[in-house]
């Protein structure tokens, strides 16, 4: 088949969380099973053409808005002969970050995504690649199912083909002012609640799941969050209901020739199921890089991710007491919310010799987060996939988390289990489940075994990739 994928970020080109780690192994998965994927992406700033090998093609596509006409330059990358990207370059894309600054989206980010959506049908067309179905992800490219079947400003769509829209994260719908219909020549017998609007305003969301064939999420479990709770389901939930014989979860995987430690050259020593003395090296490794207290038979725990409400890292500032109590060390690496980020920094000065704060992002550090931590924390609100908690099974770092979504799915607590779950969203349950750890890390041959089975589970893309096929067919 050939497949033709839209999305807003693409690792390792340009990423801000799990969609950009998605798009960048997905096609990569689809390829080996042989199909013909094809990749479009924005152009933005932050991507080095040199770096990365793009090469100006030397053609443009050319989108019609009202009272405007929209360019955009066509750069690919082509690292196999059945994949390829092609990146659209206009000065839409040219900004300081993806989405926006200062904690508000860019204004223009309906134009300048509606460029993506119907830039990237009229660039695959202009490549000869019709393909048998179009993969849109997430808010950003949710215009591309509604082009498929009504055409843009005016005119037919660029060919016909079957269409899947993914949901990466529910909570980023991409709304607009309701003058954005007639700044995109949206047709406007498309502005009511059953197609694009949403209370008074234009929905980006809403046309993906209106428009495409199929629907699909990120984990069974959200799948079904998103329908029966009004809070996951973030006001779509009666059209997810409506819409919910078209709905699939498929778990996402893991790219394991980034994520895997035995190959993990950002480790200072690669260890394997079968020899991990290699993981006890990196943890003494890692509590020297951070200034811990360099204590074996201490606890390592670790989280990294964006601050943000969902991640629950609020609960994890209220249960940090606790963890030094029971002598357990931390280390957080991410940003994000300030107040969240004053108070991790307050504790770090408080007990500088068990708690790590590193307010960046580092993906080599990342690497050694999870080659040396003992256990990775997750508390989020709501999780449609998460991928950390599955990085942190082929690690051996075995994962503690709020039974949410992809979480739930992927996380299983008991004598046969490979981690740890609590249910209620509370700093106490939190505690809790740490204190279950403890029992179990008192116990170093359960605590290994138990690593072991985190380490033997297989979340590649290839059992992914065959759901997706299944849909890509009809």
């Amino acid at each position: 088949m050939k497949i033709l994928f839209v999305a807003s970020e693409a690792a390792p080109f340009i990423k801000t969380g799990g969609l950009g780690d998605v798009i960048g192994a997905l096609p990569r998965a689809l390829c080996e099973r042989g199909h013909e994927i094809l990749v479009v992406l924005p152009k933005y700033s932050a991507i080095d053409a040199h770096a990365h090998g793009l090469r100006d093609t030397g053609r443009r596509v050319e989108v019609q808005f009202p009272n405007l006409l929209a360019g955009a330059e066509i750069f690919q990358y082509a690292p196999e002969a059945r994949l390829r990207y092609l990146f659209l370059q206009s000065p839409w894309f040219d900004r300081r970050e993806l989405y926006g600054e200062g904690g508000k989206e860019y204004r223009d980010n309906h134009k300048r995504f509606a460029l993506l959506c119907a830039g990237a049908l009229e660039a695959a067309k202009q490549q000869n690649f019709i393909p048998d179905a179009v993969h849109a992800h997430d808010w950003q490219a949710a215009l591309t199912p509604l082009i498929l079947k009504r055409g843009w400003a005016g005119r037919p769509a660029p060919f016909q083909a079957r269409s899947v829209f993914t949901i990466h994260n529910l909570a980023y719908q991409g709304v607009f002012p309701r003058e954005a219909m007639s700044e995109l020549a949206l047709p406007s017998d498309l502005f009511h609640a059953d197609a694009l609007e949403f209370y008074g305003s234009l929905n980006f969301m809403k046309a993906g799941l209106v428009f495409g064939d199929k629907l699909t999420t990120v984990s069974p479990t959200y799948a079904r969050e998103i329908v029966d709770s009004k809070e996951t389901g973030a006001g779509l939930e009666g059209l997810l209901t409506h819409r919910r014989n078209d709905l699939v979860g498929i778990m996402n995987g893991v790219d394991y020739k980034r994520w895997s430690p035995d190959t993990d050259e950002a480790l200072p020593q690669r260890y394997s199921a079968q020899d991990l003395s290699g993981k006890a090296a990196d943890k003494a490794a890692l509590q020297r890089e951070l200034g811990l207290a360099e204590e074996p038979r201490t606890l390592l725990c670790a989280a990294i991710g964006r601050l943000v409400h969902q991640k629950g890292y609020d609960l994890l500032v209220e249960a940090l007491p606790a963890f030094v109590e029971r002598k357990v060390q931390f280390v957080l690496l991410g940003m994000g919310d300030a107040a969240l980020e004053e108070q991790f920094k307050a504790l770090a000065a408080k007990y500088p010799r068990n708690i790590s704060v590193q307010l960046r992002f580092d993906d080599k550090l990342a690497h050694r987060i999870e080659g040396g931590a003992d256990m990775f924390l997750m508390p989020s609100r709501f999780e449609p996939c998460g991928l950390n908690q599955l990085y942190s099974l082929r690690y051996g770092t075995l994962p503690l988390v709020h039974a949410v979504g992809g979480l739930a799915d992927s996380i299983t607590e008991g004598k046969q289990g490979w981690g740890f779950r609590f249910d209620e969203q509370t700093a106490e349950a939190l505690r809790q489940a740490l204190d279950r750890a403890l029992e179990l890390w008192a116990l170093p041959d359960a605590w290994r075994a138990a690593m072991l089975r985190a380490m033997a589970r297989d979340h590649s893309w290839a059992r992914s990739a065959e759901q997706y096929e299944a849909l890509y067919r009809g």
